[in-house]
């Protein structure tokens, strides 16, 4: 059942959108659906919607100095914050503009640029952990800090998508969507996939809810049992 799900799941979240395609069949249009409304609220709701969003930045700005590896608390810090997320969103920009122009055609390349970037980034993330001595902790700073600021990002995008379809960057945006809704989605269906693999959880999911509805009709047939007795009694007694 879990890997029906988890198939089902592939094709909705991968499944173009458009006219005539439900929420239901493809992710794109219910993401789609999900934001139209900002289309109708008019210039106080998507400056209040952008306001709201910056709560997301200022949750980053709270997160960076606490770093091991940033010892002084300059506004500097920040800003070097946000030239790595501006990094990570043009190389995903340019992998997803690669992926549309050599995927087909120059497949072999595509896959070497893709190769040349994770080499890039693994080594950058060693001399991190080398040099300036970064750690675990740091780790899972930046990815708390850094994930809700793309989120914050997205919000934006999405308040202001008229101004995006414009500039030509509605399909980044789209991309970054979907990718937040792949991890989200990775996150929900590792647990329950692990602990499908053992016999004795779905063992005791069926006992615990067999107990349950035996237990219920146990007391309904009580209930009803008692309500039918009394006529017997009474008839019994003349």
């Amino acid at each position: 059942k879990i890997v029906d799900d988890w198939t089902d799941w592939k094709k909705w979240i991968n499944n173009h959108g458009g006219i005539g395609v439900s929420p239901e069949k493809s992710w794109e249009s219910w993401w789609e659906k999900e934001h139209e409304h900002l289309l109708y609220s008019g210039v106080r709701g998507i400056v209040a919607e952008i306001l709201l969003a910056l709560r997301f930045f200022i949750y980053q700005y709270g997160l960076v100095y606490h770093l091991n590896i940033t010892n002084n608390k300059s506004f500097l810090v920040y800003g070097v914050s946000w030239l790595v997320i501006i990094l990570i969103l043009c190389l995903m920009k340019a992998v997803s503009a690669g992926r549309r122009r050599l995927s087909a055609d120059y497949q072999l390349l595509f896959r070497l640029v893709k190769g040349f970037i994770f080499i890039t980034f693994l080594a950058i993330f060693v001399t991190l952990i080398v040099l300036p001595h970064m750690t675990l902790r740091d780790v899972i700073v930046c990815i708390l800090a850094f994930m809700p600021t793309g989120w914050g990002l997205l919000l934006i995008a999405q308040a202001c998508k008229p101004v995006i379809k414009r500039a030509g960057f509605w399909g980044s945006v789209e991309t970054l969507a979907r990718g937040y809704e792949i991890i989200m989605g990775l996150l929900l269906f590792t647990p329950v996939a692990f602990l499908a693999w053992f016999p004795f959880v779905s063992e005791f999911q069926t006992r615990m809810l067999f107990n349950q509805a035996f237990s219920r009709g146990l007391q309904i047939s009580r209930i009803l049992g008692g309500q039918r007795k009394g006529p017997h009694s009474s008839n019994n007694n003349e």
